[in-house]
């Protein structure tokens, strides 16, 4: 057991807050990084990005390929392919973006890298309470223009979820434990809060069961569809 100072409590590590309900669907488009600049696409693009695994590699998307991707409209019927749960199948290194208007993200997020086992740096961390932690490398850009209905970050771990091989889905209060809030410095966890105008990279820890299966991202409020989804598969 690890010791841990006269008066310690882990529940005083500053705990995630749940999302609130936005005021307005955010329908998500797809924002791709080419040669530095963000190009923005509505309808379909092609995946040119720089895939980070584990071990340092590198692995390129694959190039010219199209697939169509969310869009701003408000009709009821999903505009884009989604799969049996109704998420946008989302591939590690590709760069997703959401605004409140067609062809304008106010929010441009990247999974970059996954680690399933990382491992805790406090001193007085704890140890993962459902098996092991995963840690999620993300990169966020936020337009100037950014509206206070995207300042709470999507990327809460409360927005999370994964599903194990066994079809069994532990949810963001499962996953964002007391010990995965904990196990990092506040410096390296992704910020709470978006501002406009931002760059921003950081990890969000979840301790779970798992080390393959399907990684979920379900916000509140998207239009269409529930949420995005990655092979946690491909972190190795």
């Amino acid at each position: 057991m690890t010791s841990q100072p006269p008066g310690f409590d882990p529940y005083q590590y500053p705990q995630w807050p749940q999302p609130p309900a936005p005021r307005r669907n955010i329908g998500a488009i797809v924002a791709l990084a080419i040669a530095g600049a963000l190009v923005v696409a509505g309808v379909s693009v092609g995946v040119t990005l720089a895939v980070t695994r584990d071990g340092g590699t590198t692995k390129a998307a694959p190039a010219g390929t199209s697939r169509p991707r969310p869009s701003t409209s408000t009709s009821p019927t999903p505009t884009v392919p989604v799969n049996p749960r109704q998420n946008v199948e989302v591939e590690i290194g590709e760069a997703v973006g959401y605004g409140s208007r067609a062809g304008q993200p106010e929010v441009v997020f990247t999974l970059t890298k996954v680690t399933v086992g990382g491992r805790y740096t406090e001193p007085y961390a704890q140890k993962p309470e459902n098996g092991r932690f995963i840690f999620l490398d993300l990169t966020v850009t936020t337009s100037p223009s950014m509206g206070g209905d995207f300042a709470g970050s999507v990327l809460n771990p409360n927005n999370f979820a994964i599903i194990g091989p066994d079809g069994v889905t532990e949810t963001g209060g499962s996953l964002s434990s007391a010990p995965a809030i904990g196990c990092l410095s506040r410096g390296k966890l992704f910020p709470l809060a978006l501002s406009p105008g931002q760059n921003y990279h950081g990890t969000v820890v979840l301790d779970s069961r798992n080390t393959t299966g399907r990684l979920v991202l379900a916000p509140y409020g998207l239009g269409g569809f529930n949420g995005w989804e990655w092979n946690l598969g491909d972190h190795a």
